[in-house]
């Protein structure tokens, strides 16, 4: 496999997660989160119907239904927990680069431990050197 077909999806990931940070950071004062959550969704639902309807293979709704399992229905509840806490946590003051910088951190472990309890996926010494390291960065940052 080449690198550009290999690494795209994390290009992709990083200029997305870039600019949702942007744009959740720039939601107005004024605006109520909930009803800026509201219209990412109504955007997004049409961004990935064009998408679907462009470049997805069975354009049949009613069999991808059928097909689908518990894994769809629980990104939709939890990405809208994702975007309400981002948007409330600019809301409360967090800084950009310290409050996101927190949660991948925390993310990134809580993943790792999860890959080696349910996913059998096995972490060397020097990632467990990284996580410890993670952590210690995480303690340092909440404190500042």
């Amino acid at each position: 496999m080449n690198l550009i077909a290999f690494w795209w999806p994390i290009g992709l990931l990083l200029a997305a997660h870039t600019i949702y940070q942007i744009s959740a950071k720039s939601v107005p004062t004024a605006m109520d989160p909930f009803a800026a959550v509201l219209i990412n969704y109504v955007v997004a639902a049409c961004a990935a119907f064009v998408l679907w309807m462009v470049m997805g293979q069975e354009k049949n709704l009613m069999a991808q239904v059928e097909r689908m399992n518990w894994a769809p229905i629980a990104m939709g509840l939890t990405i809208t927990a994702v975007e309400v806490a981002s948007v409330f946590m600019y809301k409360l003051g967090w800084n950009i680069s310290i409050g996101t910088t927190i949660v991948n951190i925390a993310l990134a472990v809580v993943l790792a431990v999860i890959g080696v309890l349910f996913y059998k996926e096995i972490i060397s010494m020097q990632q467990l050197l990284g996580i410890g390291l993670c952590v210690v960065g995480v303690i340092i940052m909440s404190k500042g």
